[in-house]
């Protein structure tokens, strides 16, 4: 009886650890969110850097441009990867697109919808991350329309 009862409590004990890391981490996916300002920093850039993949493209420093990488950029919030399992290095390989700010932070974005800040795995508010790739790559390149 003694050992039923202890395996008992081992096994709660087990669930309850687990229970408190899922909902730990649901809350972090939910209350931790970034602004276009935590990542850019406070103020306009003067310049953008902005690559595809590994190769850096010329940088922006037409003041209508930089507005308008801004304007695309700071519409969205960006929030933690809100599943437990991430997606395969295979997807996350994708063509991606990424703006470097003056303080070093970076926003990027791969044409499989997979949003990075900083080089790491984000989601932004609605899932949208298609929908952002292909208007970032109209800012890229004007002409491809």
């Amino acid at each position: 009886m003694r050992k039923m009862t202890a395996l008992g409590f081992a096994i709660c004990g087990t669930l309850l650890l687990v229970l408190l890391f899922v909902a730990g981490r649901m809350l972090y996916i939910n209350l931790y969110s970034q602004s276009y300002a935590d990542i850019a920093g406070t103020g306009t850039p003067t310049t953008l850097s902005v690559a595809e993949n590994d190769t850096a493209l010329s940088p922006v420093t037409d003041p209508g441009q930089i507005s308008d990488f801004t304007a695309l950029l700071s519409s969205y919030t960006y929030k933690q990867y809100p599943h437990f399992v991430k997606p395969g290095s295979e997807r996350l390989t994708a063509n991606r697109i990424t703006v470097t700010f003056e303080n070093g932070n970076s926003i990027g974005v791969n044409a499989d919808g997979y949003v990075f800040v900083n080089g790491e795995l984000r989601d932004i508010e609605g899932s949208r991350g298609q929908e952002f790739y292909h208007k970032l790559y109209v800012l890229v390149y004007p002409n491809a329309v």
